[in-house]
């Protein structure tokens, strides 16, 4: 409504320091939005925007919808997939009819394991029609020992879980992404791309 004040705040690294984005009053035409160096404790800047049309007449304000509506858009779509890419990886894969069994002579193939590409294919196949392409797909712990334990709790691994009796531990699937800003203020006030970042943990079922 027109003349209220928007108590919303928006936090994010950028430029290694965490800014918060306030917008602090606002109306049909005009937007004051001021951001903050939480680490400093003082604004980088302040600024009021008014919106006009071609004709001059005043127009709408359009940069909350995009930093606010489409990384909304975006943090939900990134959390279905990572959440998928968790399911898969939870859940047991062979169940016969040879003995199950974790060895890379025979590339895991009677193994209960889900394998690391399998679980990215899943995250991957959930963001088709959303046109977000992630940047990284990881998973703690790995499939094996040749997986990077680079983020993750320990160097443990899923196989090694497996063949030392370990049951219902807890694996965590990782989907970084670049949201892309595409209105000038927002981007000449938190850079641009914002680097987001979404993690989902499932415990195995096996």
């Amino acid at each position: 409504p027109n003349g209220s004040i928007m108590t919303t705040t928006f936090a994010m690294p950028s430029g290694g320091l965490d800014k918060t984005i306030n917008f602090v009053a606002a109306s049909t035409t005009w937007l004051e939005v001021r951001v903050t160096d939480q680490a400093a404790g003082w604004d980088v800047d302040t600024a009021i925007v008014t919106y006009k049309n071609p004709d001059g007449t005043d127009g709408t304000i359009s940069d909350t919808t995009d930093l606010f509506g489409r990384a909304y858009f975006f943090q939900v779509s990134v959390t279905n997939a990572a959440r998928e890419g968790a399911r898969v990886a939870i859940l047991n894969v062979y169940t016969g009819p040879a003995t199950p069994s974790c060895s890379s002579s025979n590339a895991y193939a009677t193994c209960p394991v889900q394998t690391d590409s399998a679980i990215g294919t899943a995250v991957t196949n959930e963001l088709t029609y959303s046109g977000i392409t992630p940047n990284s797909v990881t998973v703690c712990p790995p499939h094996d020992s040749t997986g990077s334990t680079a983020g993750c709790a320990d160097s443990s691994n899923r196989v090694q879980d497996w063949v030392s009796g370990t049951t219902n531990y807890y694996v965590t699937v990782n989907v970084k992404y670049d949201f892309q800003l595409y209105t000038p203020l927002m981007q000449q006030l938190v850079g641009n791309p914002i680097h987001m970042s979404v993690s989902v943990q499932m415990r195995t079922n096996y």
